[in-house]
């Protein structure tokens, strides 16, 4: 029970992460990064900064629970 628990609190904290970061890179580079309709290049800048998202939500989960962890000791 107690690792279903830990695996549904990941998944959680990670679209949560994924969320707020999205809205981060969203205020600070969306009148930047130009829409796929102006350039058709662009599309693939989307797809690195999704990967990205991804990436930088999981390590901050990473981080989450490895403080977690050595508080419980």
């Amino acid at each position: 029970m107690k690792k279903i628990i830990n695996s549904v609190t990941r998944l959680i904290l990670t679209i949560m992460f994924v969320y707020h970061i999205n809205q981060l890179i969203s205020f600070y580079f969306g009148s930047i990064i130009p829409n796929p309709e102006e350039m058709k290049g662009a599309i693939l800048i989307y797809f690195v900064i999704f990967i990205l998202e991804i990436v930088l939500a999981n390590l901050c989960t990473y981080f989450v629970f490895r403080v977690a962890k050595s508080e419980a000791k």
